[in-house]
């Protein structure tokens, strides 16, 4: 580059002298990525650039002007460049934009450690990343009759304020209301969907600027805290009761993210789970449709092994549909599960799915327990989840609130807390965990919520029942009578009461026990392990002490594996010839 027309000019944004001169190729300018800019309008680009020779700052002309006609900023102030050298103790990119809320420098800039700009009010100590810099002057006024009757003025001050469409307190610039004596944020004035439709509730809910007083508090909905009544929230029109905070009713957990207003709403129609075939009220499901079902209110049998085929837990004497002419069974509840709902889980409708295709019946892990399963799954079919494969099982989608469990006193909510840890299982729960809002340190994982309550064991005649904590028997340690190794009373394991035992519920269950155990279309491949000798596993070569084993091959000498795990270890498994496709 030859220099031309060299001038040093101190200017107002800046600490140091900028140099200007024109060079033959246009320069990267720190502010604006000239990268972006449409290729037409790269033409108007002047080719004469600022530089400081200081600190390496490039500027083009049109952004010197842009900087020159915008100041002062917001705050009244002169804001003023500065350099972003990653070497501060006080690291500058932590900070996050006064305007935009959004980080100073990007996360491949920090860890590159790239040199970037930003620019600070000295005097209100406030930080403005480059697009809030390069962006024209936010409007005076915001008229959004569907919002508010008045139209909104811009405060050019930096304030604190509670933000009335929202409730959160913030230090920025807002929009008043002079004649209602409102405040609130832009985003909210402009970006506030009017109605919406959650998933914890059934009707649409719709935005209010002022909540009012009610009949005793107001509870949001979702997390489960106070609304303070003098500031805006979501409410019910047909549930007087019902509200949220505008934070938590437009979480992307919780809202679909589709604006309902001057949309009519309509009743949709979903397909009933069966058809009810006779007078005897003999049914037939959809998701076995070649064989009538009928009710048996008092089945009672004392083989364990007698599965739901849709949430593959025992039926225990429950009131179940069966088969006139198969093994095929239901829960009665199972059988009524609608086609169709919404659920805590997933911000989409999700739909009852058979898993079972072409004759092949697969399974899936449960996005919520992560447990595999085969039994009937509620996915999501929405186009933006396509791919995706969000799937739960019954267990888990049949889940409400409030969820009252057996191991503790007070109800339990999705309050949508992360990073908790769960009190049956003592591990750290990743997903959305069930957390009481009376106790604050509680909380359960969804594969300790859904546990079943009683199970059946070959190690003992009666019914084993779910138990945390030692009880005022127990006078020395625990023993699994499974593993033969310790239990810990501080999680949860199955006892009981009549003989005293403590299990592991991993020694219980395994986890095969949510699979179905026989198929008659392809053949026996998961067996009950009830049998007056345990096979041998072929991958850890012990007996196989779970509830269940899997035999891997129907020739002699026979492979068995005591969990998926071994399975999927056994080197000489087949898997092109396995009844199952698996989820690894």
């Amino acid at each position: 580059m030859t220099p031309t027309d060299f001038q040093v000019a101190m200017v107002p944004f800046h600490d140091h002298p900028l140099s200007s001169y024109s060079c033959s190729s246009l320069v990267s300018c720190s502010l604006c990525s000239f990268s972006h800019i449409p290729r037409l309008q790269r033409r108007r680009v002047t080719r004469i650039s600022y530089q400081c020779t200081d600190c390496g700052l490039k500027l083009h002309k049109e952004c010197v002007d842009r900087l020159f006609l915008n100041r002062p900023f917001l705050c009244n102030h002169v804001l003023k460049i500065f350099r972003n050298t990653f070497a501060s103790p006080n690291r500058i990119d932590d900070h996050s934009c006064h305007f935009c809320q959004r980080k100073l420098t990007s996360l491949f800039a920090r860890l590159r450690k790239l040199t970037s700009f930003f620019a600070r009010c000295t005097i209100c100590n406030i930080n403005v990343d480059k697009k809030c810099i390069l962006a024209l002057r936010p409007p005076l006024t915001i008229f959004e009759p569907k919002h508010h009757e008045h139209s909104l003025t811009l405060l050019l001050r930096r304030v604190t304020f509670t933000c009335n469409a929202c409730g959160l307190e913030d230090d920025r610039n807002p929009y008043v209301c002079l004649e209602c004596n409102l405040m609130v944020h832009k985003d909210c004035v402009q970006n506030l969907p009017r109605v919406i439709s959650i998933n914890r509730h059934d009707h649409r809910i719709s935005h209010t600027f002022h909540l009012g007083q009610g009949e005793g508090d107001w509870e949001c909905g979702v997390c489960r805290k106070t609304i303070n009544w003098v500031y805006g929230a979501y409410k019910c029109s047909r549930c007087p009761s019902y509200a949220v905070h505008s934070g938590c009713a437009t979480r992307s957990e919780v809202w679909d993210g589709l604006e309902l207003e001057d949309v009519p709403e309509e009743e949709e129609e979903i397909e009933d789970p069966f058809k009810i075939i006779n007078e005897k009220g003999d049914i037939v499901h959809f998701s076995h449709e070649k064989h009538v079902l009928r009710l048996d209110e008092n089945y009672v049998t004392d083989d364990a092994n007698m599965r739901c085929w849709c949430c593959i837990l025992a039926i225990n004497g429950d009131p179940c549909y069966r088969c006139v002419e198969c093994d095929f069974l239901l829960h009665q509840t199972c059988a009524n599960l609608p086609r169709k709902k919404r659920h805590l889980l997933h911000n989409h409708k999700l739909t009852l799915t058979s898993r079972q295709i072409d004759g092949e019946i697969f399974h899936e892990y449960c996005r919520a327990c992560l447990i595999d399963t085969d039994g009937l799954v509620y996915e999501c079919h929405h186009e933006d989840c396509k791919g995706y494969n969000i799937r739960y099982d019954v267990r888990c989608s049949s889940v409400s609130e409030p969820f009252h469990h057996d191991l503790h006193q007070h109800p339990l909510y999705f309050t949508l807390q992360s990073s908790r840890q769960c009190q049956a299982c003592d591990t750290e729960i990743y997903g959305d965990p069930l957390s009481c809002t009376v106790c604050d340190d509680y909380s359960l994982c969804m594969k300790c919520a859904t546990l079943p309550r009683k199970v059946k064991h070959r190690c003992d005649d009666h019914f084993l029942s779910l138990c945390q904590g030692s009880s005022v028997y127990d006078t020395g340690d625990l023993w699994c009578d499974i593993c033969e190794t310790k239990t810990d009373p501080s999680v949860c394991y199955y006892t009981c009461h009549e003989c005293g035992l403590s299990l592991h519920i991993g020694c219980v269950l395994g986890d095969l026990y949510y699979m179905k155990l026989r198929h008659p279309e392809l053949g026996d491949q998961i067996r009950p392990n009830n049998g007056a000798t345990r096979p041998l596993c072929h991958c850890c070569e012990t007996r196989c002490m779970f509830t269940f084993f899997m035999r891997a091959t129907e020739e002699e000498p026979a492979l068995y594996a005591c969990s998926k795990m071994c399975m999927l270890r056994t080197t000489s498994y087949n898997y092109s010839n396995s009844c199952f496709t698996f989820s690894v």
